[in-house]
Order: structure tokens, then C-alpha cells, then sequence
């Protein structure tokens, strides 16, 4: 079956005297008692150790505080999309629908014209309608550490993964989508402001759910010197770091901190707080905050960023301290990524390590 439903319900009721922030919401509150929202998650599923994994996280901490109950919905192709965001909104009963990914976009604009009095967050999409909240996170940002380790660790001495001198280092997507080369633009940029000579190879699977394509490429570009692989490729990426260990090489993480996965081959994780992105955007709008519009967020705002906790492989304290004076600059906004790979040699140029 092409759509899978799942109904999870919470006892704990709200007030009749909650705040919301509209009409609709009210006369739903006066109804029911209880707040109620829909999460269509991306084609990957529960299960992917990332980002399906940390929205339902945050649906389910939105359950477990804010006593509202929910759906979600595992879409098994993106032609189910647009079915499944449809059969929540006909539905009626959804005070908030929220839909991640990139790829749930063009669906999203027509569900959410045709439904004008239903309220939807989107995550990973700038969607400019009246009745839509986007969230858009600057994967760039997110990226953009994990290129600067990789550009001090690649070809150096001490780390005993590292097999060449040849400073290669590699990025697999899931799919080719805006955000995720911005996500190559940043590891790129990253990588090279510490080392202008390091050669960055760019890898898609062309799904976020085949994990065997992922390690085929994986594969390929480890055998051609890559010492460090980034993933952005959902459960893809599983199939990635099984090919990190089977060739004893490195890769780094995405999403959710995923160092204990495999602490000895994965340095460090591109770090992004989707659970809590979640959770905040359902609390805000239980208390009446929130709204329609499009909102931008980065390393500044700590919605995404880096870490290494977990991971058995040890970086050196002079990389670990030139890393955090770079992250500093990128939260005071002395560096800011550039977010489209065909800027990637221009900007080299004009931003170098001292």
C-alpha cells in the first residue's frame, strides 16, 4: 500500500481556555478540547535514523508537553505527496498539517490554495501563501563546519583512515534538490577556505531510500582517494557509512548526531535540530504565536551546526580550536557561505583561513 497512516493519541487534553491563533482554531478547540496535527513525513519513512526520525520526535514531544494529539503519514513515493496532504486537509480534523522536505513543495501549493482555511508548516520550502509557515534552514550553514574539519584533516598525517595525500574529500545528496547544493555549496566552501587545493566529488543517489545506490557511490569515490564523505542523502546515507567502513574510511554525519552509528569512522555530524524546529513551531502555535510567512534560520539561530560528541575518532586540539573560531565568526556573520555551487570558486577567492 502507497500510503501509510498511523493515528497516535494523547490523553493528557488542553484547557478550554487555550489560546489559538485564529478562528478556525478556536472553534476547533471549543469542539474537541484538544489540539490536533498531521505530520506527512519524506518518502524515506520512519526509521531513517534522521530526518523523518527527529520531525515525529518532535511531534511526539509536542504530545508528551503540549497534550495535543496527531497523525502522521509515511508516504511511500512522492506521487503520494499530494494524495496524502489532500486526505489530511478533507479531513477536517487537522489544526496544523506539517509537511519535510524539499520535495513535498509542488504539492504543497496546491493543497494549500485549494484548502485556504487550512494551516500548514512547512519544512525545507519557501512557500509564500497566506496559510503557510515555511521554514527554510541554511544547509550551507550546516555544512559549512564539517568541509572546515575535513579540509584540515584530509591529507594529514596521524589519522590513520587517511590513506593518500591527494586532499580529496566527497558529498552524496538523496536527490537533487535546492537545499541540498546549497548543502554542497557550504561543505565545499568549507573545506576549502582552510585549503584552497582540496577537490570536493559530488555524488547524487537520486532517492533519499536506497541505501545500496548510496554505498555503490560511496564506494567509487573512496576508491578514488576520498578520505572524508558528507552525507545528505536521508536513508541513503546508511548504505554511505557502511561503505566508510568496509573501505576504512571517514564520513560524516547528518541530521540527528549520528557519531555512535559507527564512533570509529564518523568524525563529527552536520548537526540540524529538526525535533526541536518541530516542537517550537507546534508550542507556538498551541500558545497563539504563530503565524504565516517564510522564516530563514542558521548556525546563528542554533538551528543547525556541528558536533563530534560521541564519535571515537580524536581531533586535535589545534583543529578543534581553529574550527570553534570559525564557528564564531559564522554566528557574529564575519563568514556567510555561499549558497550556490557555481559561486563556490569565486568565493575561495575572496575568503581565505589565516
Amino acid at each position: 500500500m502507497g500510503n501509510k497512516v498511523v493515528l497516535v493519541m494523547c490523553v493528557v487534553l488542553l484547557a478550554a481556555g487555550s489560546l489559538f491563533a485564529s478562528g478556525k482554531q478556536e472553534a476547533a478547540a471549543e469542539d474537541s478540547g484538544v489540539m490536533k496535527v498531521g505530520l506527512i513525513l519524506t518518502t524515506s519513512g520512519l526509521g531513517d535514523n534522521n530526518f523523518n526520525d527527529m520531525a515525529y520526535d518532535g511531534l511526539v514531544a509536542a504530545g508528551e508537553e503540549l497534550g495535543i494529539t496527531y497523525d502522521y503519514g509515511e508516504p511511500e513515493t512522492i506521487s503520494d505527496y499530494e494524495m496524502q496532504q489532500r486526505s489530511f486537509a478533507a479531513a477536517g480534523d487537522y489544526d496544523l498539517i506539517v509537511a519535510i522536505g524539499a520535495d513535498q513543495v509542488e504539492s504543497l501549493t496546491i493543497i494549500a490554495a485549494d484548502f485556504p482555511d487550512q494551516d500548514f508548516t512547512l519544512i525545507d520550502g519557501s512557500l509564500d501563501m497566506p496559510n503557510v509557515h515555511s521554514i527554510f534552514t541554511k544547509f550551507e550553514d550546516q555544512t559549512f563546519l564539517t568541509g572546515v574539519l575535513a579540509g584540515f584533516m584530509t591529507g594529514r598525517e596521524g589519522f590513520p583512515m587517511i590513506k593518500s595525500d591527494e586532499k580529496k574529500i566527497g558529498i552524496i545528496t538523496g536527490m537533487n534538490l535546492p537545499t541540498l547544493r546549497n548543502g554542497i555549496a557550504g561543505f565545499s566552501a568549507g573545506a576549502r577556505y582552510v585549503d584552497p587545493q582540496i577537490e570536493v566529488l559530488v555524488g547524487d543517489v537520486g532517492s533519499f531510500n536506497d541505501p545500496g545506490k548510496g554505498k555503490e557511490i560511496a564506494l567509487s569515490m573512496y576508491g578514488k582517494g576520498a578520505d572524508f564523505i558528507q552525507l545528505l542523502a536521508g536513508g541513503s546515507g546508511l548504505g554511505i557509512i557502511n561503505a566508510a567502513v568496509e573501505t576504512g574510511a571517514y564520513a560524516f554525519g547528518v541530521g540527528a548526531n549520528q557519531n555512535r552509528v559507527e564512533p570509529d569512522y564518523i568524525p563529527a555530524t552536520a548537526i540540524r535540530n529538526v525535533n526541536e524546529i518541530i516542537f517550537n513551531d507546534i508550542r507556538n502555535y498551541v500558545e497563539g504565536a504563530w503565524s504565516a510567512g517564510i522564516d530563514v534560520w542558521g548556525i546563528k539561530e542554533s538551528a543547525v551546526g556541528y558536533s563530534n560528541e560521541g564519535s571515537n575518532v580524536e581531533i586535535p586540539e589545534d583543529i578543534v580550536s581553529k574550527v570553534e573560531a570559525i564557528r564564531q565568526d559564522l554566528v557574529a556573520g564575519k563568514i556567510v557561505p555561499p549558497k550556490n555551487v557555481e559561486d563556490v570558486d569565486a568565493w575561495v577567492t575572496e575568503n581565505r583561513f589565516e
